[in-house]
């Protein structure tokens, strides 16, 4: 692969996993508007192992509270474990019929605006009164449901999740923390499910391309979290929600 095709999809993802905005809509796009080739299975695992690295080294101290069993990492543990059961579930039933009909520009110009409405109407709306130090069985399920929707591009996983914790009051931060760590499992989880297909085949080959994408994504993955969480009470969800409002009317008109 051109080597500025691995940089500009690095960079694609490296922004788009972790910020609202919907990461698998903008790698189905791009193809659909450039002469960008398909980039194949075995990169796009790449690019998400790079992204799943940057959020285990961004959150190494709530990983190590988990390991050490801290008060902070039962209800962490508690989180990621149940709070990720559904979507591997509806992902495993629903894999063809969304992959036969929800991947349309008009399913994802749908999509990236009305979930960025949801989002405008979450932060809006927020009344902050919980905590990520304890989080009910009940709240993670609620979670871990809204994160099905993800699975529909245009919606973000990051996005929705946010959207839900907003609407449970979460605070911004607390409610960015429960979609990064809940990123882990999903992350890994479809990296996984990639491999597997991909070993079925007998073509699992790491290639210097892959190691590449790996490590751009990585970093960009990495700056991208340091400045949203940084950055989000100082600008809130305003830019992201005007950003998608602006693509998805873009993608509806052409």
């Amino acid at each position: 692969m051109d080597i500025l095709n691995i940089i500009i999809l690095s960079i694609i993802q490296g922004i788009t996993e972790f910020l609202p905005i919907s990461s698998s809509s903008h790698l189905i796009l791009l193809p659909m508007f450039t002469e960008f080739p398909d980039q194949g299975i075995m990169f796009d695992v790449a690019l998400h192992t790079g992204s799943l690295f940057a959020i285990l080294i961004y959150y190494r101290n709530e990983i190590k509270n988990i390991f050490q069993f801290t008060d902070n990492g039962k209800s962490y543990t508690r989180l990621i474990i149940i709070g990720s059961i559904p979507l591997p579930i509806a992902g495993l039933l629903l894999i063809d019929l969304i992959s036969l009909n929800l991947r349309s520009i008009e399913v994802i110009s749908v999509m990236t605006i009305t979930f960025a409405l949801l989002l405008l109407y979450a932060d809006k709306h927020n009344t902050p009164s919980k905590q990520t130090t304890y989080i009910s069985t009940k709240i993670i399920l609620i979670i871990g449901l809204f994160q099905i929707l993800a699975l529909v591009p245009g919606v973000s996983r990051s996005g929705i999740v946010i959207t839900a914790a907003l609407l449970l009051s979460y605070n911004r931060n607390d409610a960015i923390k429960i979609a990064f760590l809940l990123s882990i499992p999903a992350i890994f989880m479809a990296s996984s499910y990639n491999l597997l297909q991909l070993s079925s085949m007998g073509s699992v080959s790491i290639l210097s391309d892959h190691l590449l994408g790996m490590t751009l994504s990585l970093i960009v993955s990495y700056l991208t979290i340091y400045f949203f969480i940084v950055t989000i009470n100082k600008i809130s969800f305003a830019p992201y929600i005007i950003y998608r409002i602006m693509l998805g009317t873009l993608l509806l008109i052409i």
